[in-house]
């Protein structure tokens, strides 16, 4: 059963927002290894003509170059690149149509859509949960590409 044009455009486009969100996971989390660098980066960014009028912004920008150097951590920068690098090949999968990446991809982004969620209401993260319902509504996405790609096996 072919999905709907709409379904089809909206899964194309979830894909290609967590494929670029993997993408950054792993550049971040290669960043973070390097936290003199990461810092040299941010406060450049911070110099820039578009956040020097911005004073809280680029104050923001300064703490958080401030905390990468004083708090640098090695477990969430390989928690990044393993992560990242999981749905990047997941999503590969897809691309290729395996059926493994489909099935993969569901488990991993359910898995994490329960912490997310989980998180957003325990901490009271909105943007948290919003990227928790996110990842929900392309697991279904991918669930129905799976289904028309593969379909049931229906019982004689």
């Amino acid at each position: 059963m072919p999905l709907s044009k709409t379904t089809d455009i909206l899964f194309r486009i979830g894909m290609i927002v967590k494929g670029v969100d993997s993408l950054f996971e792993v550049v971040g989390g290669i960043l973070l290894m390097m936290p003199t660098k990461l810092a040299r980066y941010i406060f450049v960014i911070s110099q820039h003509e578009a956040f020097r009028h911005h004073m809280a912004l680029s104050g923001k920008l300064d703490r958080i170059s401030d905390s990468v150097l004083m708090h640098p951590s090695v477990t969430e920068a390989v928690y990044l690149m393993v992560h990242g690098l999981a749905k990047v090949i997941l999503i590969a999968a897809i691309v290729a149509h395996k059926r493994w990446g489909y099935v993969g991809f569901i488990a991993v982004l359910l898995l994490f859509s329960v912490i997310e969620l989980v998180r957003a209401l325990t901490a009271h993260e909105v943007v948290t949960g919003v990227f928790g319902l996110f990842d929900v509504c392309v697991v279904v996405l991918i669930y129905k590409e799976y289904r028309a790609k593969f379909g049931t096996a229906k019982a004689a």
